[in-house]
C-alpha cells in the first residue's frame, strides 16, 4: 500500500539519486543521508513482493549483490566483529543499489543525462573548491585540495566526469556550440586540476581509457587500412614516447653534473671546512646532495632567516635540516651560510612548510611525481626508510599481503580482521608500517585475504558475469567506468572506504540497470 501518490515516488526517486551521485565527490554526510531518502522511499512505495520477484529473477543483480552477501557469509571466519560490522555498513550500497536500480524503471534519456550533468557539475564544484584552497592556503601537502573525499578518490570521479562530457560532446545532437565549447572548456579544467593533483592513479587511469577509446574508435570508424594502420601506429607511438621521455627525465635525475668530485673546493668563504658525502647522501637533479656541506653555517643561517629551529621538524614531520639541504641542492647553491640567505622569502617559508625541492612549487611540471618517486627509491635503498613515501609503502604493503595469503588461502582471514592479521604481519617482519593502520593497498588482494581463493574467484566472476549476462561489452559508459575501478583496485583498496564503495556501486548500478536503451539517438 503506497502512502503517497506513484508519481511522487517517482520524484522522490529521482531527486535521491540525484542527490546522492553529487554527495559523491562532494559530502560523505550526504552520501549517507541520500542513501537513506532513496532506500526509505523504495520501502514505502509499496509492491515489494512484486519488486522482490523481479530482483531474484534477475541474474545480474544477484550476482552483483552477492558482493555483499559474500561478506555477510564470510562472518563466520571472523574473529573481529566489531570492524565487521563497520564493514558491513558500509558495504551495503551494494546491495540496496543492486535491488533498487534493477527494479525501478529505466530512466529516460533526459532523466539520465541530468544524473550524468549533475555529477559533472558537482565534481568541477570539487575542483573549484580544491584550487580555491590552493591558491589562498599554504598547503602542505597537495592532497589538501581535494577537501571532501579522498583525493585518489576523487580523481576518478574526475576521469569518469571527462569522458561523460566527451560522449555528449560528441554525440549529443541537441547541443549548439556553444555549449559544446562550454563542456569542452570544463573537461580541460578538470584534466588541469587532475594534474594539479597530482594523482598518479588518475593520470595513468585517464591515460589508458582515453588510449583504448581512441583505439576502439579508429578500429570502426576507419574504412581504409591505409589510414587506419597509420593512426593506430601514432596512437602506438605516443605511449613510447612518454616511455622515452620518462627514460631521460630518471637518466638526468641520476646523472650528476659534477663527475670529477676530487677537486671540489675546501672551504667556504669564511674558511671553514666542507663536508663532501656522495656516499650517504642520495643525487637529486642531476645534483650530488652532500656536496658542499657545513651544517655549523648552515644552522647559523637558518637561525638567523627563520623561526623554525634546525635540529627539529619542519611541518610535514620531515627533519628541517634535510629539507633545507635538499632544497639549496635543488637551487644549485651551497649549503652553508651564503647559500642560505641566497634563498627568498617565499623560499624559506617553502622549507618551512616541508617542500624539499623548489621544482616542487611549479603549478604544471609533470615531472615532479617522477622526482618524487625517484628520491623515495634512494632514500628507501641508503636508509631503508618508506615512511611517508606511498609507492615504497606500497611495495611493503603488497609484500605482505602475499604472504598473509599464503598462510590463509584456501578460506582467508574472514571479514572482519584484515587489520589485525596485517598489523600481526607487519609486526613480526617489524616493519616501518607496523604502527600503521595500512592494509594492501590493493583490493583484489584484500578480497582474497577476507574470502580465500574461494571467495577472490567468486568476486572476479561477480564482476564480470553481468557484463556478459547483460550484454555491456560494447556499452561506452559501463566499459569506461569498468576500466576506471578496475585500474584504481590495483593500488588502492577501493572499495573499502564510504567514498569509493559508493562510486563503484552507484555507477555500476546505474549503467548496468537505470542506462536508457535508447541514449545514442536521444530520444526523450
Amino acid at each position: 500500500m503506497q502512502l503517497l501518490p506513484e508519481k511522487t515516488h517517482r520524484k522522490i526517486y529521482l531527486f535521491a539519486i540525484v542527490l546522492l551521485v553529487i554527495s559523491i565527490p562532494l559530502s560523505k554526510f550526504g552520501m549517507s543521508i541520500s542513501m537513506l531518502l532513496l532506500t526509505a522511499n523504495y520501502l514505502l512505495e509499496g509492491n515489494l513482493k512484486q519488486k522482490f520477484f523481479v530482483f531474484f529473477h534477475n541474474k545480474a543483480a544477484l550476482i552483483f549483490a552477492s558482493i555483499f552477501i559474500m561478506h555477510v557469509l564470510w562472518l563466520f571466519n571472523t574473529q573481529n566483529f566489531s570492524y565487521s560490522l563497520d564493514d558491513l555498513r558500509t558495504k551495503i550500497p551494494i546491495l540496496a543499489l543492486a535491488v533498487i536500480f534493477s527494479t525501478t524503471p529505466l530512466l529516460t534519456v533526459q532523466q539520465f543525462k541530468t544524473v550524468l550533468f549533475s555529477h559533472i557539475g558537482a565534481v568541477l564544484l570539487a575542483t573549484i573548491a580544491g584550487f580555491y584552497i590552493y591558491i589562498t592556503r599554504n598547503i602542505v601537502e597537495i592532497r589538501e585540495i581535494s577537501p571532501f573525499i579522498s583525493h585518489i578518490r576523487l580523481s576518478l570521479n574526475i576521469c569518469l566526469a571527462i569522458f561523460s562530457l566527451l560522449y555528449f560532446i560528441v554525440n549529443d545532437k541537441n547541443l549548439n556550440k556553444y555549449i559544446r565549447i562550454g563542456l569542452l572548456i570544463i573537461g580541460i579544467w578538470l584534466f588541469l586540476f587532475l594534474l594539479l593533483l597530482q594523482s598518479i592513479t588518475g593520470i595513468i587511469i585517464l591515460a589508458v581509457c582515453f588510449f583504448i577509446l581512441v583505439i576502439y574508435y579508429i578500429s570502426i570508424n576507419t574504412q581504409n587500412k591505409y589510414s587506419r594502420n597509420i593512426l593506430i601506429g601514432i596512437l602506438i607511438f605516443i605511449p613510447l614516447l612518454g616511455i622515452l621521455t620518462t627514460y631521460i627525465t630518471v637518466h638526468e635525475y641520476l646523472t650528476p653534473q659534477i663527475s670529477d668530485t676530487q677537486n671540489l673546493e675546501d672551504t667556504t668563504i669564511y674558511g671553514n671546512p666542507y663536508l663532501h658525502d656522495t656516499l650517504n647522501m642520495p643525487i637529486e637533479n642531476g645534483k650530488y646532495t652532500g656536496l658542499y656541506m657545513n651544517l655549523h653555517e648552515l644552522k647559523t643561517a637558518w637561525e638567523e632567516r627563520s623561526k623554525v629551529p634546525f635540529d627539529q621538524y619542519d611541518e610535514k614531520g620531515q627533519d628541517t635540516r634535510i629539507t633545507l639541504i635538499r632544497y639549496l641542492n635543488s637551487k644549485n647553491l651551497r649549503k652553508d651560510y651564503e647559500g642560505v640567505w641566497q634563498l627568498s622569502d617565499q623560499d624559506i617559508k617553502n622549507i618551512e612548510k616541508g617542500v624539499a625541492n623548489y621544482h616542487y612549487t611549479q603549478f604544471f611540471n609533470p615531472k615532479i611525481r617522477i622526482y618524487k618517486i625517484l628520491w623515495e627509491f634512494q632514500n628507501y635503498q641508503k636508509n631503508g626508510d618508506i615512511q611517508g613515501h606511498s609507492l615504497i609503502q606500497r611495495f611493503e604493503l603488497w609484500s605482505a599481503a602475499i604472504s598473509i595469503i599464503k598462510k590463509n588461502w584456501l578460506l582467508g582471514t574472514g571479514t572482519g580482521d584484515i587489520p589485525d592479521v596485517f598489523k600481526q604481519e607487519l609486526t613480526e617482519r617489524n616493519s616501518p608500517l607496523k604502527d600503521t593502520r595500512m592494509r594492501s593497498h590493493n583490493q583484489f588482494l584484500s578480497f582474497f585475504i577476507a574470502f580465500g581463493i574461494f571467495g577472490f574467484l567468486w568476486f572476479i566472476f561477480a564482476l564480470f558475469y553481468p557484463i556478459i549476462v547483460r550484454k555491456k561489452n560494447k556499452d561506452y559508459f559501463f566499459i569506461l567506468f569498468l576500466i576506471i575501478v578496475l585500474l584504481s583496485m590495483l593500488t588502492e583498496d577501493t572499495l573499502e572506504s564510504q567514498d569509493g564503495l559508493t562510486f563503484f556501486a552507484y555507477f555500476y548500478a546505474l549503467f548496468l540497470f537505470q542506462r536508457p536503451q535508447n541514449l545514442s539517438s536521444y530520444d526523450k
